[in-house]
């Protein structure tokens, strides 16, 4: 019974975890996209080149601006970014949780 109660969780956590990969993968891509709108930002958004501290701030300006509120495309980014961690979230309780319960129920079982 353990045995089975084992691999549905297995299961569960690898088909939570494949979802949570693609559904990642999906919005790296719309924010790549939502970022490529905007001509001004260019490569250097994503392949910085620092030879100061003020290339740092310029950068960390530019992400800003990239992330700023107020956005509908963001907004709905975002929202889909608290889906993934709450998602990512729930599969780390659900895997330590059976992993806690099958420690303290298998002891008794043999």
């Amino acid at each position: 019974m353990v045995d089975i109660i084992f691999r549905l969780t297995v299961g569960a956590v690898l088909i939570l975890a494949l979802m949570n990969t693609v559904q990642s993968v999906a919005l790296l891509v719309r924010l790549a996209r939502h970022v490529a709108r905007q001509p001004q930002w260019g490569l250097n958004l994503w392949l910085p080149a620092f030879t100061s501290v003020d290339d740092i701030h310029r950068w960390i300006g530019a992400w800003r601006e990239v992330l700023r509120p107020g956005d509908p495309a963001l907004a709905k980014i975002r929202a889909s970014v608290r889906t993934v961690v709450g998602r990512h979230v729930y599969l780390a309780l659900l895997s330590h949780t059976w992993a806690m319960a099958v420690t303290a129920v298998a002891p008794s079982l043999v």
